[in-house]
């Protein structure tokens, strides 16, 4: 039997053993991103939304984040998971033209332009050491790539409650075997609505509120599990919206034959594959459209404007691309069900995929945590650069045979860190873990030698 002290000693030792144990667990850098589906900067107002106003001037937030071209939902969230821009990652539209010249809508092959492009949930798995993703219903989460899921994933169902996702996201954060230090999550509102009521609607007034109530939710689990100076917060969203009315509707048919093209229509944007033949009579109608009505742009591939970064992608062979000016889209089934609904008179929608320089179709971007600046307000940036700069939050080895080069940079979000990444060592908090350890050992077995057995 053991005499007292040492018996004290050995429960000293186990506990230590534990805990120690337990910061092996969670070791890394916990950051959480979610987005707002065309969420806008101006839905931040105190008296609507006063937990997303009190976190944004608490936190590092600039004024707003340049999004991708097209301002679409699927460009965006792939272009942040990837740190790509379009023309590298091949994602241009919610639906687009496949490699048959069919229509596709959220399909592998969508997602899959190239094979090396890795959405950085999967690469933070590639980096070992207990690193594990969770992803809720993120866009393009649900395929593999590279033939690898993240640990944890939720595809997109938006019948579940949005109180329920935040408590699975805690979840994985908090599973003791394999905790999430990376996390990705998606509301498809006020986007959604928005689409339906337009801008400046009740109903898109009911959903900025209910993400204002949601983000309060995800701030008082943080506090109440005592973890808002332990994780990194982004909160952000993908593009803005703009109301559009039928008086400015652009129907194609006016200027062109149907019989003469095929076409994607989301909107704003439009594909447009000239029969075989057909492209020069096709461009030229369509160019005679525009510059009779000034209610769109026409561009070859060619053409596109290099700030777009859309052109260098092969998926844009043989496609007239089309963008309406602001407030005005081309006319298509979705509009018509709206339509079915009401009169012409009532008729408003809201859209987006605007050129990226409008003011309307500006992202929204705050983050808290304790790799950040407080009360900071800091200069736009292009959200491309969300992946750099997450990747230096999880301490991802950039030069592992697996990493790959990515289009955003560190420079444009370096002033939101506490510690420029120059002068950080950007390793995980458990790196002096071993050394701990080893100095408990050493103090134990001093320990055990003044109570040493006869």
């Amino acid at each position: 039997m053991c005499r007292p002290a040492v018996a004290v000693a050995m429960q000293c030792l186990v506990a230590v053993f534990a805990t120690v144990t337990a910061t092996t667990v969670k070791r890394h850098q916990v950051t959480v991103v979610v987005s707002f589906d065309g969420f806008r900067p101006d839905y931040i107002r105190p008296d609507v939304t006063p937990h997303m106003a009190k976190f944004r001037d608490a936190s590092a937030a600039p004024p707003y984040m340049r999004s991708a071209f097209p301002t679409k939902t699927f460009v965006n969230h792939f272009t942040m998971a990837t740190g790509l821009n379009p023309e590298t990652h091949g994602v241009f539209d919610n639906t687009m033209f496949d490699s048959h010249n069919e229509t596709m809508h959220y399909t592998y092959e969508q997602f899959h332009y190239d094979d090396s492009v890795v959405p950085i949930w999967i690469q933070n798995e590639n980096n070992g050491e207990g690193r594990h993703s969770g992803v809720m219903m993120w866009p393009g989460s649900e395929f593999p790539y590279q033939g690898k899921t993240p640990t944890y994933i939720e595809v997109y169902n938006n019948s579940i409650h949005w109180n329920s996702r935040i408590d699975t996201i805690m979840s994985w954060i908090e599973d003791e075997n394999q905790p999430a230090n990376l996390v990705f999550a998606y509301f498809e509102e006020p986007d959604r609505t928005g689409h339906i009521k337009g801008v400046g609607s009740q109903e898109i007034n009911n959903q900025i509120v209910r993400v204002d109530d949601t983000v309060k939710y995800i701030l008082d689990q943080l506090k109440y599990k005592k973890l808002e100076e332990k994780i990194n917060l982004i909160i952000l969203s993908d593009h803005g919206m703009e109301t559009v009315t039928y008086d400015r509707m652009i129907f194609l048919d006016d200027y062109v034959s149907n019989m003469t093209y095929k076409s994607v229509i989301t909107g704003p944007n439009a594909f447009i594959l000239p029969n075989m033949g057909k492209f020069d009579e096709v461009y030229a109608n369509l160019s005679s459209g525009a510059n009779t009505s000034k209610t769109f742009y026409v561009f070859k591939k060619k053409e596109l404007p290099d700030r777009w970064h859309m052109k260098n992608n092969p998926r844009l062979n043989g496609i007239i691309y089309l963008l309406s000016k602001p407030s005005y889209a081309f006319w298509y089934s979705f509009y018509q069900k709206i339509l079915d609904k009401t009169t012409k008179e009532m008729f408003r929608t809201g859209t987006h995929g605007y050129d990226n320089d409008d003011p309307l179709m500006h992202a929204l971007f705050m983050v808290s945590g304790p790799m950040f600046k407080k009360n900071f307000t800091a200069k736009s940036f292009d959200n491309v650069d969300l992946y750099p700069l997450i990747s230096h939050l999880l301490a991802l080895d950039e030069t592992a045979n697996y990493a790959r080069p990515v289009n955003g940079t560190i420079a444009g979000v370096e002033q939101l860190l506490l510690s420029p990444k120059s002068s950080s060592a950007g390793t995980s908090s458990s790196s002096s873990s071993p050394h701990v350890l080893a100095g408990i050992i050493v103090t134990f077995i001093d320990a055990l030698k003044k109570y040493q057995l006869p």
